[in-house]
């Protein structure tokens, strides 16, 4: 499904338009901005510093994060994630750490999450584009 308006971005897009997935680009284009939470260019890093040799996809999440606007957490973010992650224990659900921020960074701001990891459907009150 293509974002016509804002769109938070999830790692795993990220990642997969770097890899020149087939279509994933024209979806980015189709957004009217793509927000990009504070934790995914750490886990970008962190690929980036397994890579053998790192700067070519150093420059390429680089001109990546040029495209997008990066998502600072707040008070209300921090709620959000609290609430995500009590939720999803009690449900025994429970997600990776930092993809329970994307989805409190999402939620609070109102908007769709563009992922390519089915587990982000567990979270309550979060709306997902499946970019898969």
């Amino acid at each position: 499904m293509p974002a016509t308006g804002k769109v938070v971005v999830d790692t795993s897009v990220v990642v997969a338009v770097l890899r020149r997935v087939p279509g994933l680009r024209e979806r980015l284009h189709h957004a009217e901005e793509l927000l990009v939470p504070l934790v995914a260019p750490g886990e970008l890093e962190y690929g980036v510093n397994l890579a053998t040799p790192p700067e070519r996809q150093r420059e390429a999440v680089r001109t990546f994060m040029e495209s997008a606007t990066l998502l600072l957490p707040t008070a209300r973010t921090a709620a959000e994630y609290g609430r995500m992650k009590a939720g999803l224990k009690a449900a025994g659900t429970p997600l990776p750490e930092n993809d329970i921020w994307i989805a409190a960074f999402a939620v609070e701001h109102g908007l769709p999450l563009a992922t390519r990891d089915t587990h982000f459907a567990r979270v309550a009150g979060l709306t997902v584009l499946d970019w898969r």
